[in-house]
């Protein structure tokens, strides 16, 4: 699943090499959920430390999806 995950977000960059940074950062905080979905599957235990780091990159890519969603123009 994290092969899979790297891979998709190598093809993204690449074929968006011009799109704004922030659609960038969206594609970088949905790879850390990702990783972190897949350590909490690794291990098979939630604790609070990794509830609250999961809870975190879950945060910081809503942010960057707002941001994202904010800075779309619509052409009339």
């Amino acid at each position: 699943m994290l092969a899979k995950a790297i891979n998709l977000a190598i093809v993204f960059f690449t074929l968006n090499k011009g799109v704004k940074a922030n659609a960038k950062s969206i594609a970088s905080e949905a790879l850390d959920i990702g990783l972190a979905v897949t350590k909490i599957a690794k291990t098979q235990k939630v604790d609070k430390k990794t509830k609250d780091a999961l809870l975190k990159e879950v945060k910081e890519f809503d942010k960057a999806v707002i941001k994202f969603l904010d800075d779309l123009v619509i052409p009339d």
